[in-house]
């Protein structure tokens, strides 16, 4: 197994890129970055609530990722680990909370699954993130995939509460997006942090050398898990409190700015 010095993890969405910026794929200048932390020896992880598929723009240029909340892992392309919803929960799950106004729809790492296509929050939620439509599936054309995460677009708040009391034990919710009303449910336990120690465990590196970057509330775990959270110049009130370190937004370069400011580059 290949040594590092250390790990550093990468959120995605408001971290390596920000649509707020209208900056969709990773900067030049991170790039740049990442290749001189692999040069002085360590792992550069991506770390996202999405899938390998929403990722396509940006995940080769990272040696491993980290996806759906901490739900699979991969280093060189091997899989570390892959914890899916298990088929009676899932099952629970869609005729317990779809409805007409609760769009649901269920990611694989390759293909995400919709229940309904004429719902608004398909379109809306393709074009927020610029997700073409050949990523997506009618559920009924489904082959047995193992769903790893499933995602909720609400319109009550006390949806969250309602899915944790009545799947306690089995399975959790995060709200990804401060400012929407959408929910990620994963295997109860799956967290970005909880990756991020088993990853640390796997190649023998203590905390105090990894490092992670984050901006919401679904990083609150992931920068905890580290010697040092840095969180972007723009951010959530939870994920500020939760890090140790403030840098710019991603049209600052706040990722090479707090690499340069640390000494890892």
């Amino acid at each position: 197994m290949k040594k590092y010095k250390g790990i550093v993890f990468f959120d995605y969405d408001g971290t390596t890129v920000d649509d707020t910026d209208n900056i969709r794929k990773a900067t030049q200048k991170t790039i740049e970055s990442l290749g001189r932390l692999k040069e002085n020896g360590y792992l550069t992880m991506l770390c996202s609530g999405r899938s390998k598929r929403f990722l396509e723009a940006d995940i080769d240029k990272f040696e491993g990722a980290i996806t759906c909340n901490g739900s699979y892992t991969e280093v060189g392309g091997q899989v570390v680990s892959d914890i899916h919803i298990s088929e009676e929960a899932m099952q629970k799950v869609i005729s317990g909370y779809f409805s007409e106004d609760t769009a649901l729809h269920m990611e694989t790492q390759d293909v995400t699954y919709y229940m309904h296509y004429d719902q608004p929050f398909y379109h809306d939620f393709r074009n927020f993130l610029g997700f073409p439509e050949r990523w997506f599936a009618p559920w009924e054309t489904r082959k047995g995939e193992n769903i790893t995460k499933i995602v909720i677009n609400y319109n009550r708040e006390e949806l969250m509460d309602e899915i944790q009391t009545e799947f306690e034990g089995e399975l959790q919710c995060v709200k990804p997006f401060e400012d929407m009303n959408i929910l990620d449910i994963m295997s109860r336990g799956i967290t970005k942090g909880n990756a991020i120690i088993n990853l640390m465990d796997r190649y023998g590196i203590s905390k105090k050398d990894c490092y992670a970057f984050g901006d919401s509330d679904n990083d609150i775990e992931m920068l905890e898990a580290v010697g040092t959270g840095i969180v972007m110049g723009r951010h959530s009130r939870a994920a500020g409190k939760a890090a140790d370190m403030l840098t710019g937004t991603v049209r600052e370069e706040g990722i090479t700015m707090a690499l340069e400011s640390i000494g890892l580059i």
